[in-house]
Protein backbone atom coordinates (compact mmCIF):
# COMPACT_ATOMS: atom_id res chain seq x y z
CA UNK A 1 0.00 0.00 0.00
CA UNK A 2 1.74 3.10 -0.42
CA UNK A 3 2.32 5.88 1.69
CA UNK A 4 0.62 9.01 2.56
CA UNK A 5 3.85 10.55 1.45
CA UNK A 6 3.60 8.91 -1.84
CA UNK A 7 0.10 9.72 -2.25
CA UNK A 8 0.60 13.79 -1.66
CA UNK A 9 3.52 13.67 -4.42
CA UNK A 10 1.47 12.10 -6.74
CA UNK A 11 -1.80 14.39 -6.01
CA UNK A 12 1.09 16.92 -6.00
CA UNK A 13 2.20 16.23 -9.85
CA UNK A 14 -1.57 16.53 -11.13
CA UNK A 15 -2.27 19.64 -9.88
CA UNK A 16 0.95 20.80 -11.63
CA UNK A 17 0.05 19.05 -14.77
CA UNK A 18 -3.38 20.66 -14.78
CA UNK A 19 -2.53 23.91 -13.55
CA UNK A 20 -3.81 24.22 -9.95
CA UNK A 21 -1.20 24.34 -8.41
CA UNK A 22 2.28 26.40 -9.64
CA UNK A 23 5.29 24.31 -11.60
CA UNK A 24 8.68 23.51 -9.61
CA UNK A 25 11.17 25.67 -9.59
CA UNK A 26 14.83 24.47 -10.34
CA UNK A 27 17.25 25.61 -7.35
CA UNK A 28 20.20 26.83 -9.76
CA UNK A 29 18.70 28.15 -12.83
CA UNK A 30 15.76 29.44 -10.91
CA UNK A 31 14.02 28.21 -14.00
CA UNK A 32 10.40 27.15 -13.89
CA UNK A 33 10.36 23.37 -14.38
CA UNK A 34 8.36 21.75 -16.89
CA UNK A 35 6.01 19.61 -15.22
CA UNK A 36 4.90 17.34 -18.46
CA UNK A 37 8.70 16.29 -18.34
CA UNK A 38 8.72 12.53 -17.99
CA UNK A 39 10.11 11.01 -14.77
CA UNK A 40 13.40 9.40 -15.75
CA UNK A 41 14.42 13.54 -16.76
CA UNK A 42 13.44 15.70 -13.76
CA UNK A 43 14.50 12.60 -11.25
CA UNK A 44 17.99 13.25 -10.27
CA UNK A 45 20.14 10.39 -10.14
CA UNK A 46 20.38 8.56 -6.32
CA UNK A 47 24.49 9.14 -6.62
CA UNK A 48 24.30 12.97 -7.07
CA UNK A 49 22.45 13.26 -3.83
CA UNK A 50 19.00 15.42 -3.00
CA UNK A 51 19.61 18.82 -3.87
CA UNK A 52 15.94 20.00 -4.61
CA UNK A 53 14.59 20.09 -8.27
CA UNK A 54 16.55 20.62 -10.41
CA UNK A 55 18.40 19.59 -14.24
CA UNK A 56 21.70 20.28 -13.76
CA UNK A 57 22.48 16.83 -13.62
CA UNK A 58 22.34 17.24 -17.82
CA UNK A 59 24.61 19.20 -18.26
CA UNK A 60 28.29 18.46 -18.43
CA UNK A 61 30.38 20.32 -15.83
CA UNK A 62 33.34 20.60 -18.50
CA UNK A 63 30.79 22.00 -21.08
CA UNK A 64 29.87 24.08 -18.64
CA UNK A 65 33.31 25.50 -18.30
CA UNK A 66 34.66 25.53 -21.88
CA UNK A 67 33.31 25.69 -25.57
CA UNK A 68 35.55 24.37 -28.58
CA UNK A 69 35.67 26.86 -31.54
CA UNK A 70 36.56 25.73 -35.10
CA UNK A 71 39.78 27.60 -34.52
CA UNK A 72 40.52 25.23 -31.33
CA UNK A 73 39.62 22.55 -33.92
CA UNK A 74 41.85 23.54 -36.87
CA UNK A 75 45.12 23.80 -34.31
CA UNK A 76 44.08 20.58 -32.96
CA UNK A 77 43.93 18.64 -36.27
CA UNK A 78 47.28 20.76 -37.31
CA UNK A 79 48.88 19.30 -34.24
CA UNK A 80 47.69 16.27 -34.84
CA UNK A 81 48.95 15.43 -38.33
CA UNK A 82 52.31 16.73 -36.61
CA UNK A 83 52.31 13.81 -34.36
CA UNK A 84 51.52 11.37 -37.40
CA UNK A 85 53.89 11.98 -39.54
CA UNK A 86 54.24 7.77 -40.26
CA UNK A 87 51.07 5.27 -39.79
CA UNK A 88 51.41 3.57 -36.65
CA UNK A 89 49.01 1.73 -33.77
CA UNK A 90 46.04 3.62 -33.04
CA UNK A 91 46.30 6.33 -35.75
CA UNK A 92 43.28 7.65 -37.59
CA UNK A 93 43.93 7.50 -41.36
CA UNK A 94 41.49 7.10 -44.95
CA UNK A 95 41.02 3.76 -46.55
CA UNK A 96 38.96 1.92 -49.05
CA UNK A 97 36.70 -0.25 -47.50
CA UNK A 98 37.42 -3.61 -49.22
CA UNK A 99 39.33 -1.97 -52.30
CA UNK A 100 35.74 0.56 -53.42
CA UNK A 101 35.62 3.78 -53.48
CA UNK A 102 35.05 6.21 -51.64
CA UNK A 103 38.02 6.75 -48.40
CA UNK A 104 36.57 6.23 -45.14
CA UNK A 105 37.89 7.21 -41.90
CA UNK A 106 39.76 4.03 -40.47
CA UNK A 107 41.69 3.46 -37.34
CA UNK A 108 45.26 0.97 -37.51
CA UNK A 109 44.73 -1.61 -34.92
CA UNK A 110 47.83 -3.73 -36.40
CA UNK A 111 50.96 -3.08 -38.88
CA UNK A 112 52.27 -6.58 -40.19
CA UNK A 113 56.15 -6.90 -41.92
CA UNK A 114 54.75 -7.17 -45.09
CA UNK A 115 53.23 -3.36 -45.16
CA UNK A 116 49.35 -4.21 -44.83
CA UNK A 117 47.36 -2.89 -42.02
CA UNK A 118 44.84 -4.41 -39.79
CA UNK A 119 42.00 -1.35 -39.70
CA UNK A 120 38.61 -0.64 -37.74
CA UNK A 121 36.57 1.75 -39.95
CA UNK A 122 33.28 3.36 -38.58
CA UNK A 123 30.10 1.65 -36.89
CA UNK A 124 32.57 -1.23 -36.26
CA UNK A 125 33.60 -2.41 -39.59
CA UNK A 126 36.98 -4.23 -39.62
CA UNK A 127 39.08 -5.10 -42.56
CA UNK A 128 42.45 -7.32 -42.33
CA UNK A 129 45.80 -6.99 -44.52
CA UNK A 130 45.02 -3.54 -45.98
CA UNK A 131 47.48 -2.55 -48.55
CA UNK A 132 49.27 0.83 -48.68
CA UNK A 133 47.78 1.43 -51.58
CA UNK A 134 44.24 1.63 -50.26
CA UNK A 135 45.00 3.98 -48.12
CA UNK A 136 45.94 7.65 -47.20
CA UNK A 137 47.11 9.94 -44.60
CA UNK A 138 44.14 12.34 -43.20
CA UNK A 139 42.89 14.11 -40.52
CA UNK A 140 39.71 13.47 -40.44
CA UNK A 141 40.83 11.38 -37.19
CA UNK A 142 41.79 14.57 -35.02
CA UNK A 143 37.96 15.13 -34.71
CA UNK A 144 37.67 12.10 -32.64
CA UNK A 145 39.04 14.09 -29.29
CA UNK A 146 36.61 16.91 -29.52
CA UNK A 147 35.12 15.99 -27.06
CA UNK A 148 37.26 15.60 -24.68
CA UNK A 149 38.11 19.58 -24.47
CA UNK A 150 34.98 20.45 -23.78
CA UNK A 151 31.13 21.40 -24.99
CA UNK A 152 31.52 21.48 -29.24
CA UNK A 153 29.86 23.58 -31.16
CA UNK A 154 26.87 23.05 -34.03
CA UNK A 155 29.34 24.55 -36.57
CA UNK A 156 32.79 22.87 -35.35
CA UNK A 157 30.96 19.89 -35.19
CA UNK A 158 29.66 20.23 -38.97
CA UNK A 159 32.59 21.84 -40.59
CA UNK A 160 32.90 20.02 -43.97
CA UNK A 161 36.65 21.21 -43.97
CA UNK A 162 37.97 20.10 -40.67
CA UNK A 163 41.34 18.63 -40.57
CA UNK A 164 41.96 19.82 -44.45
CA UNK A 165 45.08 21.63 -45.21
CA UNK A 166 46.20 23.54 -48.03
CA UNK A 167 49.54 21.25 -48.61
CA UNK A 168 46.69 18.47 -50.01
CA UNK A 169 45.07 20.16 -52.93
CA UNK A 170 49.27 19.66 -54.34
CA UNK A 171 47.72 15.65 -54.64
CA UNK A 172 45.31 16.81 -57.15
CA UNK A 173 47.04 19.40 -59.54
CA UNK A 174 50.09 16.18 -59.51
CA UNK A 175 46.95 14.01 -60.62
CA UNK A 176 45.27 16.10 -63.43
CA UNK A 177 48.94 17.06 -64.40
CA UNK A 178 49.51 13.16 -65.15
CA UNK A 179 46.26 12.42 -66.59
CA UNK A 180 46.46 15.41 -69.30
CA UNK A 181 50.65 14.37 -69.97
CA UNK A 182 48.91 10.57 -71.02
CA UNK A 183 46.21 12.53 -73.05
CA UNK A 184 48.99 14.32 -75.35
CA UNK A 185 50.93 11.18 -75.54
CA UNK A 186 47.89 9.18 -76.96
CA UNK A 187 46.71 11.76 -79.39
CA UNK A 188 50.78 11.95 -80.74
CA UNK A 189 50.40 8.34 -80.99
CA UNK A 190 46.90 8.21 -82.56
CA UNK A 191 48.59 10.78 -85.56
CA UNK A 192 51.69 9.24 -86.30
CA UNK A 193 49.35 6.16 -87.13
CA UNK A 194 47.25 7.83 -89.59
CA UNK A 195 47.33 6.56 -93.59
CA UNK A 196 49.87 9.40 -94.95
CA UNK A 197 48.33 8.34 -98.86
CA UNK A 198 44.86 8.58 -97.74
CA UNK A 199 43.00 11.53 -99.60
CA UNK A 200 43.83 14.52 -97.16
CA UNK A 201 40.62 16.22 -98.48
CA UNK A 202 37.90 13.06 -97.12
CA UNK A 203 40.68 13.01 -93.62
CA UNK A 204 39.89 16.62 -93.39
CA UNK A 205 36.14 16.21 -93.88
CA UNK A 206 34.63 13.59 -91.84
CA UNK A 207 37.18 11.09 -90.36
CA UNK A 208 38.65 13.45 -87.68
CA UNK A 209 35.43 13.27 -86.26
CA UNK A 210 34.64 9.72 -86.93
CA UNK A 211 35.41 6.78 -84.52
CA UNK A 212 36.74 3.35 -84.87
CA UNK A 213 35.24 -0.04 -84.89
CA UNK A 214 37.40 -0.63 -80.79
CA UNK A 215 35.77 2.79 -79.72
CA UNK A 216 32.67 2.97 -80.79
CA UNK A 217 32.00 -0.46 -79.15
CA UNK A 218 33.63 1.19 -75.84
CA UNK A 219 31.83 4.58 -76.32
CA UNK A 220 29.04 3.63 -73.57
CA UNK A 221 30.79 2.19 -71.35
CA UNK A 222 33.16 5.08 -70.67
CA UNK A 223 32.73 7.19 -67.98
CA UNK A 224 34.09 10.47 -67.43
CA UNK A 225 35.44 12.41 -64.62
CA UNK A 226 32.11 13.79 -63.44
CA UNK A 227 30.13 10.26 -63.23
CA UNK A 228 28.28 10.87 -66.53
CA UNK A 229 28.33 8.36 -69.24
CA UNK A 230 30.35 8.86 -72.10
CA UNK A 231 32.62 12.00 -70.67
CA UNK A 232 34.28 14.54 -73.08
CA UNK A 233 33.26 12.63 -75.93
CA UNK A 234 30.08 13.54 -75.63
CA UNK A 235 30.28 17.69 -76.60
CA UNK A 236 31.99 16.80 -80.36
CA UNK A 237 29.81 15.92 -82.88
CA UNK A 238 30.17 12.83 -84.41
CA UNK A 239 28.75 11.00 -87.13
CA UNK A 240 28.05 8.24 -84.98
CA UNK A 241 25.85 9.94 -82.68
CA UNK A 242 22.09 11.06 -83.57
CA UNK A 243 21.97 13.86 -85.92
CA UNK A 244 19.23 16.45 -84.35
CA UNK A 245 17.25 16.77 -87.57
CA UNK A 246 13.81 17.81 -86.10
CA UNK A 247 13.21 21.02 -85.26
CA UNK A 248 12.38 22.27 -81.99
CA UNK A 249 9.08 23.02 -80.57
CA UNK A 250 9.59 26.82 -79.90
CA UNK A 251 11.12 27.52 -83.23
CA UNK A 252 7.83 25.98 -85.29
CA UNK A 253 6.10 29.76 -84.49
CA UNK A 254 8.49 32.74 -83.27
CA UNK A 255 5.38 34.53 -83.03
CA UNK A 256 5.38 35.65 -78.83
CA UNK A 257 1.64 35.26 -78.32
CA UNK A 258 1.56 31.72 -80.40
CA UNK A 259 1.59 28.80 -78.06
CA UNK A 260 3.36 28.78 -74.79
CA UNK A 261 6.49 26.47 -74.45
CA UNK A 262 7.16 25.45 -70.96
CA UNK A 263 10.79 24.80 -70.46
CA UNK A 264 10.62 23.25 -67.18
CA UNK A 265 8.73 20.22 -68.57
CA UNK A 266 9.52 20.73 -72.35
CA UNK A 267 5.71 20.39 -73.44
CA UNK A 268 3.65 22.80 -75.56
CA UNK A 269 0.23 21.81 -75.61
CA UNK A 270 -1.53 23.79 -77.88
CA UNK A 271 -0.61 23.45 -81.50
CA UNK A 272 1.91 26.26 -82.54
CA UNK A 273 1.20 26.64 -86.48
CA UNK A 274 -2.85 26.15 -86.38
CA UNK A 275 -2.83 27.84 -90.05
CA UNK A 276 -1.51 25.19 -91.67
CA UNK A 277 -3.52 22.24 -92.72
CA UNK A 278 -1.45 19.74 -92.63
CA UNK A 279 0.62 20.57 -90.05
CA UNK A 280 3.97 17.89 -88.94
CA UNK A 281 3.54 19.03 -85.26
CA UNK A 282 0.22 19.98 -83.79
CA UNK A 283 0.81 20.48 -79.97
CA UNK A 284 1.24 17.79 -76.94
CA UNK A 285 -2.54 17.75 -76.30
CA UNK A 286 -3.03 14.73 -78.28
CA UNK A 287 -1.70 12.66 -75.50
CA UNK A 288 -4.88 13.40 -73.74
CA UNK A 289 -6.52 11.03 -76.21
CA UNK A 290 -4.03 8.40 -77.00
CA UNK A 291 -3.06 5.81 -74.51
CA UNK A 292 -3.58 4.79 -71.21
CA UNK A 293 -5.17 8.39 -70.76
CA UNK A 294 -8.46 7.48 -72.25
CA UNK A 295 -8.78 4.26 -70.04
CA UNK A 296 -7.99 7.11 -66.90
CA UNK A 297 -10.83 8.74 -68.06
CA UNK A 298 -12.96 5.96 -68.26
CA UNK A 299 -12.17 4.66 -64.83
CA UNK A 300 -12.81 8.32 -63.49
CA UNK A 301 -16.25 8.17 -64.87
CA UNK A 302 -16.85 4.84 -63.73
CA UNK A 303 -15.74 5.92 -60.18
CA UNK A 304 -18.48 8.61 -60.34
CA UNK A 305 -21.42 6.64 -61.65
CA UNK A 306 -20.54 4.02 -58.62
CA UNK A 307 -20.50 6.65 -55.85
CA UNK A 308 -24.01 8.01 -57.31
CA UNK A 309 -24.93 4.14 -56.26
CA UNK A 310 -23.53 4.29 -53.13
CA UNK A 311 -20.66 2.68 -53.43
CA UNK A 312 -17.17 4.51 -52.22
CA UNK A 313 -14.80 4.12 -54.80
CA UNK A 314 -11.92 7.22 -55.15
CA UNK A 315 -9.48 6.72 -57.60
CA UNK A 316 -7.36 9.10 -56.34
CA UNK A 317 -6.88 7.26 -52.95
CA UNK A 318 -7.04 4.01 -54.41
CA UNK A 319 -6.08 3.46 -57.91
CA UNK A 320 -5.56 0.31 -58.06
CA UNK A 321 -9.06 -0.95 -56.86
CA UNK A 322 -10.74 1.41 -59.14
CA UNK A 323 -8.66 -0.08 -62.20
CA UNK A 324 -9.88 -3.79 -61.28
CA UNK A 325 -13.26 -2.77 -60.15
CA UNK A 326 -14.12 -1.19 -63.50
CA UNK A 327 -12.02 -4.09 -65.98
CA UNK A 328 -14.24 -6.51 -63.52
CA UNK A 329 -17.40 -4.37 -64.48
CA UNK A 330 -16.52 -4.29 -67.84
CA UNK A 331 -16.41 -8.09 -68.23
CA UNK A 332 -19.84 -8.91 -66.60
CA UNK A 333 -21.27 -5.67 -69.20
CA UNK A 334 -19.57 -7.94 -71.99
CA UNK A 335 -20.41 -10.94 -70.99
CA UNK A 336 -24.01 -10.32 -70.19
CA UNK A 337 -24.30 -8.60 -73.84
CA UNK A 338 -23.05 -11.73 -75.40
CA UNK A 339 -25.30 -14.22 -73.68
CA UNK A 340 -28.20 -12.06 -74.65
CA UNK A 341 -26.69 -11.67 -78.14
CA UNK A 342 -26.30 -15.82 -78.35
CA UNK A 343 -30.40 -15.58 -77.00
CA UNK A 344 -31.74 -13.55 -79.53
CA UNK A 345 -29.73 -15.17 -82.47
CA UNK A 346 -30.55 -18.59 -81.51
CA UNK A 347 -34.69 -17.95 -81.22
CA UNK A 348 -34.65 -15.38 -84.58
CA UNK A 349 -31.36 -15.74 -86.59
CA UNK A 350 -28.82 -13.56 -87.66
CA UNK A 351 -27.96 -11.73 -90.79
CA UNK A 352 -25.53 -14.17 -92.02
CA UNK A 353 -28.17 -17.37 -92.17
CA UNK A 354 -31.05 -14.41 -94.19
CA UNK A 355 -28.22 -12.82 -96.51
CA UNK A 356 -27.30 -16.93 -97.39
CA UNK A 357 -31.21 -17.75 -98.63
CA UNK A 358 -31.85 -14.01 -99.81
CA UNK A 359 -30.65 -15.35 -103.62
CA UNK A 360 -32.85 -18.63 -103.34
CA UNK A 361 -35.81 -16.29 -101.36
CA UNK A 362 -35.71 -14.12 -104.04
CA UNK A 363 -35.91 -16.76 -107.01
CA UNK A 364 -38.87 -18.59 -104.94
CA UNK A 365 -40.55 -15.43 -105.10
CA UNK A 366 -40.69 -14.62 -108.29
CA UNK A 367 -41.29 -18.15 -109.36
CA UNK A 368 -44.16 -18.49 -107.33
CA UNK A 369 -48.07 -17.52 -108.51
CA UNK A 370 -51.53 -17.62 -106.42
CA UNK A 371 -54.71 -17.02 -107.24
CA UNK A 372 -55.70 -15.42 -104.30
CA UNK A 373 -58.03 -12.60 -104.95
CA UNK A 374 -59.34 -10.18 -102.41
CA UNK A 375 -61.76 -6.73 -102.50
CA UNK A 376 -61.46 -3.90 -100.45
CA UNK A 377 -63.44 -1.22 -99.82
CA UNK A 378 -62.85 2.31 -99.02
CA UNK A 379 -62.15 1.86 -95.44
CA UNK A 380 -59.92 -0.69 -96.01
CA UNK A 381 -62.01 -3.85 -94.83
CA UNK A 382 -62.07 -6.66 -97.32
CA UNK A 383 -65.22 -7.06 -99.00
CA UNK A 384 -64.67 -10.03 -100.33
CA UNK A 385 -62.01 -12.63 -100.71
CA UNK A 386 -60.43 -14.73 -97.94
CA UNK A 387 -59.35 -13.10 -94.80
CA UNK A 388 -55.43 -11.82 -94.55
CA UNK A 389 -53.66 -14.08 -91.47
CA UNK A 390 -51.56 -12.51 -89.84
CA UNK A 391 -48.43 -14.50 -88.94
CA UNK A 392 -47.83 -15.03 -84.72
CA UNK A 393 -45.33 -16.22 -82.60
CA UNK A 394 -48.77 -17.82 -80.26
CA UNK A 395 -49.88 -21.26 -80.94
CA UNK A 396 -53.31 -20.88 -83.42
CA UNK A 397 -55.81 -23.09 -84.79
CA UNK A 398 -56.40 -25.12 -81.32
CA UNK A 399 -59.37 -26.06 -80.38
CA UNK A 400 -59.93 -27.53 -77.04
CA UNK A 401 -63.34 -29.00 -75.51
CA UNK A 402 -65.01 -30.29 -79.09
CA UNK A 403 -64.99 -26.31 -79.87
CA UNK A 404 -65.11 -25.63 -83.60
CA UNK A 405 -63.69 -22.12 -82.69
CA UNK A 406 -60.89 -20.94 -80.96
CA UNK A 407 -61.55 -18.47 -77.39
CA UNK A 408 -61.74 -14.96 -78.63
CA UNK A 409 -63.65 -15.49 -81.80
CA UNK A 410 -66.35 -13.82 -79.99
CA UNK A 411 -67.10 -10.71 -78.29
CA UNK A 412 -70.24 -9.60 -76.64
CA UNK A 413 -71.54 -6.01 -77.58
CA UNK A 414 -73.68 -6.36 -73.77
CA UNK A 415 -71.36 -8.04 -71.38
CA UNK A 416 -67.97 -6.87 -73.30
CA UNK A 417 -66.80 -9.89 -72.70
CA UNK A 418 -64.59 -12.67 -75.05
CA UNK A 419 -65.90 -15.83 -76.06
CA UNK A 420 -66.27 -19.04 -78.50
CA UNK A 421 -68.08 -18.54 -81.69
CA UNK A 422 -69.40 -21.43 -82.24
CA UNK A 423 -72.07 -20.99 -78.93
CA UNK A 424 -71.24 -17.83 -78.11
CA UNK A 425 -69.97 -19.03 -74.68
CA UNK A 426 -67.67 -16.18 -72.59
CA UNK A 427 -66.86 -18.83 -69.97
CA UNK A 428 -62.67 -20.17 -71.10
CA UNK A 429 -62.05 -23.78 -71.11
CA UNK A 430 -65.74 -24.25 -71.49
CA UNK A 431 -67.32 -27.45 -73.09
CA UNK A 432 -68.84 -26.42 -76.68
CA UNK A 433 -72.83 -26.68 -77.18
CA UNK A 434 -73.10 -25.92 -80.10
CA UNK A 435 -75.89 -24.17 -81.56
CA UNK A 436 -78.65 -24.90 -79.42
CA UNK A 437 -75.73 -23.54 -76.83
CA UNK A 438 -75.48 -20.72 -78.72
CA UNK A 439 -79.31 -19.86 -78.79
CA UNK A 440 -79.80 -20.74 -74.95
CA UNK A 441 -76.07 -18.06 -74.24
CA UNK A 442 -77.81 -15.22 -76.54
CA UNK A 443 -81.29 -15.54 -74.90
CA UNK A 444 -79.99 -15.41 -71.22
CA UNK A 445 -77.95 -12.41 -71.77
CA UNK A 446 -80.92 -10.94 -73.54
CA UNK A 447 -82.95 -11.51 -70.77
CA UNK A 448 -80.95 -9.71 -68.14
CA UNK A 449 -80.55 -6.67 -70.37
CA UNK A 450 -82.74 -3.88 -69.50
CA UNK A 451 -83.80 -2.81 -72.82
CA UNK A 452 -84.38 -5.62 -75.44
CA UNK A 453 -83.44 -4.16 -78.85
CA UNK A 454 -84.99 -5.13 -81.89
CA UNK A 455 -83.73 -7.75 -84.82
CA UNK A 456 -81.79 -6.15 -87.88
CA UNK A 457 -83.21 -6.86 -90.95
CA UNK A 458 -79.55 -8.53 -92.31
CA UNK A 459 -80.21 -11.14 -89.29
CA UNK A 460 -83.76 -11.55 -89.76
CA UNK A 461 -83.54 -14.56 -92.02
CA UNK A 462 -81.25 -15.97 -89.72
CA UNK A 463 -83.05 -15.59 -86.97
CA UNK A 464 -86.46 -16.96 -88.41
CA UNK A 465 -84.71 -19.97 -89.18
CA UNK A 466 -83.64 -20.50 -85.38
CA UNK A 467 -87.39 -19.18 -84.16
CA UNK A 468 -88.95 -22.55 -85.94
CA UNK A 469 -86.17 -24.84 -83.86
CA UNK A 470 -86.57 -23.23 -80.70
CA UNK A 471 -89.30 -22.69 -77.74
CA UNK A 472 -88.18 -18.98 -76.76
CA UNK A 473 -90.89 -16.22 -77.75
CA UNK A 474 -89.67 -14.05 -80.45
CA UNK A 475 -89.32 -11.04 -78.11
CA UNK A 476 -86.24 -12.62 -76.23
CA UNK A 477 -84.71 -13.58 -79.84
CA UNK A 478 -80.83 -11.44 -79.64
CA UNK A 479 -79.81 -9.13 -82.48
CA UNK A 480 -76.34 -8.85 -83.14
CA UNK A 481 -75.34 -4.75 -82.49
CA UNK A 482 -72.48 -4.50 -84.47
CA UNK A 483 -73.42 -1.16 -86.62
CA UNK A 484 -73.09 0.67 -83.54
CA UNK A 485 -69.28 0.19 -84.10
CA UNK A 486 -68.61 1.26 -87.49
CA UNK A 487 -69.55 -1.80 -90.25
CA UNK A 488 -68.50 -1.99 -94.40
CA UNK A 489 -72.57 -0.78 -94.55
CA UNK A 490 -71.90 2.36 -92.64
CA UNK A 491 -73.04 4.97 -95.57
CA UNK A 492 -76.42 2.79 -96.40
CA UNK A 493 -77.75 3.15 -92.54
CA UNK A 494 -80.86 4.42 -91.69
CA UNK A 495 -80.59 7.75 -89.13
CA UNK A 496 -82.93 9.88 -87.75
CA UNK A 497 -81.63 13.46 -88.12
CA UNK A 498 -83.87 15.02 -85.14
CA UNK A 499 -81.91 12.01 -82.84
CA UNK A 500 -78.89 12.78 -83.90
CA UNK A 501 -78.96 16.83 -82.91
CA UNK A 502 -81.08 16.09 -79.39
CA UNK A 503 -77.96 13.02 -78.84
CA UNK A 504 -75.35 15.78 -79.51
CA UNK A 505 -77.29 18.40 -77.50
CA UNK A 506 -77.30 15.99 -74.84
CA UNK A 507 -73.36 15.31 -75.26
CA UNK A 508 -72.51 19.06 -74.99
CA UNK A 509 -74.75 19.63 -71.83
CA UNK A 510 -73.12 16.53 -69.90
CA UNK A 511 -69.65 18.31 -71.05
CA UNK A 512 -70.65 21.23 -69.24
CA UNK A 513 -72.47 19.88 -66.26
CA UNK A 514 -71.90 17.31 -63.99
CA UNK A 515 -74.05 13.55 -63.58
CA UNK A 516 -77.60 14.51 -62.37
CA UNK A 517 -78.28 10.77 -62.65
CA UNK A 518 -78.55 9.13 -58.70
CA UNK A 519 -76.22 6.40 -57.77
CA UNK A 520 -79.57 4.05 -57.72
CA UNK A 521 -81.09 6.03 -61.18
CA UNK A 522 -82.76 3.79 -63.65
CA UNK A 523 -82.04 5.81 -66.56
CA UNK A 524 -81.26 3.64 -69.67
CA UNK A 525 -77.89 3.40 -70.45
CA UNK A 526 -78.63 1.18 -73.92
CA UNK A 527 -76.45 3.06 -77.22
CA UNK A 528 -78.26 3.58 -80.55
CA UNK A 529 -77.21 4.40 -83.82
CA UNK A 530 -77.69 8.04 -83.34
CA UNK A 531 -76.08 8.08 -80.16
CA UNK A 532 -72.82 6.89 -81.72
CA UNK A 533 -73.29 9.41 -84.93
CA UNK A 534 -73.69 12.33 -82.48
CA UNK A 535 -70.51 10.57 -80.76
CA UNK A 536 -68.40 10.72 -83.90
CA UNK A 537 -69.29 14.46 -85.25
CA UNK A 538 -68.48 15.59 -81.93
CA UNK A 539 -64.79 14.30 -81.96
CA UNK A 540 -63.83 15.25 -85.34
CA UNK A 541 -61.33 17.63 -85.78
CA UNK A 542 -62.65 21.52 -85.73
CA UNK A 543 -59.75 22.23 -88.44
CA UNK A 544 -61.18 19.28 -90.83
CA UNK A 545 -61.26 20.38 -94.52
CA UNK A 546 -64.13 17.04 -94.97
CA UNK A 547 -65.74 17.74 -91.61
CA UNK A 548 -68.41 19.51 -93.77
CA UNK A 549 -68.24 17.38 -96.83
CA UNK A 550 -68.44 13.48 -94.01
CA UNK A 551 -71.89 15.44 -92.64
CA UNK A 552 -73.85 15.59 -95.84
CA UNK A 553 -77.19 13.86 -95.37
CA UNK A 554 -78.80 11.80 -97.82
CA UNK A 555 -80.42 15.06 -99.48
CA UNK A 556 -77.28 16.69 -100.10
CA UNK A 557 -77.44 19.13 -97.18
CA UNK A 558 -74.89 19.79 -94.47
CA UNK A 559 -75.13 19.76 -91.09
CA UNK A 560 -73.05 21.45 -88.50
Amino acid sequence: MKSALEERKRELKEARESGLAPPAVDVHSEKIINPHNPEFITKRPWYLGESGPSLQHHISKRAKDHVVSIQEADALAAAHSKKQEDVKNGMWIEAMYRGKKPFLPAQIRKIHNDGTLDLTFERGKTQDAVPRSQIKLSRRGARQGLETLGQVRWDTKRDRWHGYQPSMHTQVYERYAELEEARKEKEVHSQNNNDADKDSDSSSSDDEFALGDDAQQDFQRRIARQGGVGGAQMKTTVRNLRIREDTAKYLRNLDPDSAYYDPKSRAMRENPTPHLKDAVYSGDNFARATGDALKLATTQVFAWDQQNENSKIIIQAEPSRAELERTSHTLASQAQAAAHRAQLMAKYGDSSTIDANKEENKLRSFQSQSESYREFDRHGQIVSGSQQIPSSKYAEDIYNNNHTSVWGSFFCPQTFQWGYADDHSTVRNSYATGENGKIANDAARLSSAPIPCEPSTSDNKRINDQQTSSSFPSSKRFKPNSQLYGTPDYQELDLDESKVQQAMLRIEKEAHASNSNNYNSLASTQVTLEDMEAYRRSKLAADDPMRSFLHQDKGGGQTS
